[in-house]
């Protein structure tokens, strides 16, 4: 079966999977899987509300809640931004603004 999208990984974000528990890589690399072969839900990657765009690829591990932001970045192209540790209900603001930079200075090249 061929992928229907593609999962980019910069380097900010592989450092952050490589200082994660190895269970915790585990679930976030399968999440990537599932989302490249078209299968997108929510338990695992989910568009955030009041964004331009944001999606968030979302693991729990061990009592810890984890998230790496992303958007598509044209066609089938999916391009993840940072991780980071999920402490509250809320995805903090700081994040999401951080992913729309990442993502306005891709869209302007």
């Amino acid at each position: 079966m061929y992928n229907q999208y593609e999962v980019i990984l910069p380097k900010d974000v592989t450092d952050f999977l490589s200082e994660l528990e190895e269970s915790a890589e585990n679930k976030f690399m399968k999440a990537f899987d599932k989302v490249e072969k078209g299968v997108i839900r929510e338990e695992y990657f989910k568009k955030l509300s009041n964004t331009d765009g944001i999606w968030e690829f979302r693991i729990q591990d061990k009592g810890k809640w984890y998230r790496i932001l992303a958007f598509f970045a044209g066609g089938k192209i999916i391009l993840t931004t940072h991780g980071f540790q999920k402490k509250g209900n809320k995805t903090p603001k700081k994040e999401i603004d951080i992913a729309e930079r990442i993502k306005k200075d891709i869209k302007s090249k």
